[in-house]
């Protein structure tokens, strides 16, 4: 059992961080309830173990049988939409990039907000992108986005507000259907419902995404590639 120290964690690591009082009043608990668990001299019943969870934008399972603190996995909540981002930070605190491999690509939108997926994928840091910000980078398959090649590596900066991203901008777009493609974004999320994914290669013709489909939306910043692109 690691749910003590998985909670002490959560609430040093969550956007608000709240003190075990702010914690205790958001969930309706008492203050001497929620010292008792981080202690260990008690344990939360059924309901109180779902709230605390569904917070932290973790499973039970993984608050209460999984060391957080040592795979250094941090979840975000976000909460428009309790839209959850798994990410995995150094022993400074710092955000990692993680790296998603060609063959893990396919397993992405299953995998995206599980821990154990997550804390698995390769990590590296870059000097030249924001240490607060958070990027992930993906391998880029196809030939729709000219002069990108396949075989390239993309970084996305992730984002939150969907409805902010503005037409135009390329983005990752993680779909339950098409797992992650790069593409052209034009944004009609308040007023239809989609984003429109366009391709710069003019072969494929532009499609709508319902919101309700979209996974994840990282901001293109960057790619690398082996080879001088051709001109």
């Amino acid at each position: 059992m690691h749910f003590a120290q998985n909670i002490i964690f959560l609430r040093s690591q969550h956007p608000e961080r709240p003190s075990q009082q702010k914690l205790a009043d958001v969930l309706g608990f008492k203050k001497s309830t929620l010292a008792a668990w981080e202690s260990g001299r008690a344990k939360p019943s059924f309901d109180d173990l779902l709230r605390l969870a569904e917070y932290f934008g973790v499973s039970t399972d993984d608050l209460l049988k999984k060391n957080l603190t040592e795979k250094q996995v941090r979840p975000w909540m976000k909460e428009e939409n309790l839209r959850v981002l798994v990410t995995t930070v150094a022993q400074d605190n710092r955000e990692n990039i993680e790296f998603v491999p060609v063959k893990a690509i396919g397993g992405y939108p299953e995998g995206y907000g599980d821990v154990d997926y997550v804390a698995q994928l390769p990590i590296f840091n870059l000097p030249f992108l924001s240490n607060d910000r958070k990027y992930r980078a993906f391998p880029y398959e196809g030939d729709s986005m000219p002069p990108m090649r396949e075989g390239a590596i993309v970084f996305g900066e992730y984002v939150e507000y969907w409805e902010k991203v503005k037409s135009g901008t390329l983005c990752l777009v993680v779909t339950k259907d098409e797992g992650v493609v790069l593409k052209k974004v034009f944004n009609y999320l308040e007023e239809k419902g989609v984003l429109v994914l366009k391709s710069l290669n003019e072969r494929y013709a532009p499609y709508p995404v319902r919101k309700e489909d979209i996974l994840e939306v990282w901001q293109f910043a960057g790619y690398f590639d082996r080879e001088f692109p051709a001109s």
